[in-house]
């Protein structure tokens, strides 16, 4: 599908600011609908992250053919697995101009400019893995308190446990459901070390992002068992920094450094 870039009356138009937003149209981009002054400063802001990400980007993450997941990658005579589909995350960096305790308001949030998605490869193996230790435990969780429903509910039990009080048939409910959240603890917990010798689900243990994280990246949402990846079949074709060529558009980007903003200003 073509790409409908035609405001021309915006400061990025058809420039390598532009094209690192990587996005379909013009009225799908957020900075085309901004006044000139937050069209600048989010200009400054992509200045920002290209100073701050690798020579190529996020390009060469996303198009490596091996699973970023697969803890067997770069154990002697062990391969990661053919990635089959992507694991979305996202990372953030510390605005230079933030200061600490500012309450950022207004048209353009800058505190949140330093955002980008990165886009793991991933095998299959690695997905259900992750997949199963997210959605296993809460399911025989659910399935225990809702037998233990299912049982309060029947006639003969309701009524032989009434007698001993109205409240008991709701105790003893409760009593299954705190039986399902333990389970769902115990057995979240057992997934996830036996995960842990085959799938590099915490960011600091992703060998792809590394130099990410040597650049002062962070992982942002991640939680103390791993990433809450979201996992897509295809790569996502628009957004920044998902389209091809970065390494070009970014050291174009960093090459006219402040004087690139300022040429756009007189625009």
């Amino acid at each position: 599908m073509e790409k409908e870039l035609n405001n021309k009356d915006c400061r990025l138009y058809g420039s390598p600011y532009c094209a690192v937003l990587n996005q379909k149209s013009c009225k799908d981009c957020r900075i085309s609908k901004l006044g000139a002054a937050d069209q600048l400063k989010a200009a400054e802001d992509i200045l920002y992250i290209a100073e701050a990400l690798p020579e190529d980007g996020l390009e060469g993450i996303m198009n490596s053919t091996g699973c970023a997941l697969c803890r067997t990658k770069g154990r002697e005579g062990e391969e990661a697995n053919a990635a089959v589909q992507y694991a979305q995350m996202d990372m953030g960096h510390l605005h230079p101009t933030a200061k600490v305790g500012e309450k950022l308001s207004g048209s353009y949030d800058r505190g949140t400019a330093m955002t980008v998605p990165v886009q793991l490869p991933v095998c299959e193996s690695c997905r259900k893995k992750i997949g199963k230790k997210s959605y296993l435990p809460l399911a025989l969780g659910c399935i225990i308190a809702a037998a233990g429903l299912a049982l309060v509910s029947l006639e003969p039990v309701r009524s032989a446990l009434t007698k001993y009080g109205r409240i008991i048939p709701f105790l003893v409910f409760l009593i299954f459901v705190f039986v399902g959240i333990i389970v769902e603890s115990l057995v979240k917990r057992s997934i996830g070390k036996k995960n842990e010798r085959t799938v590099n689900s915490r960011a600091k243990r992703i060998s792809a992002i590394a130099p990410l994280l040597e650049r002062g990246w962070f992982a942002i949402g991640e939680l103390n068992d791993g990433m809450p990846f979201i996992f897509t079949k295809k790569k996502l074709d628009s957004g920044i920094l998902t389209g091809e060529n970065q390494r070009e558009l970014l050291n174009e980007i960093r090459s006219a450094g402040k004087a690139g903003i300022d040429e756009l200003s007189r625009r």
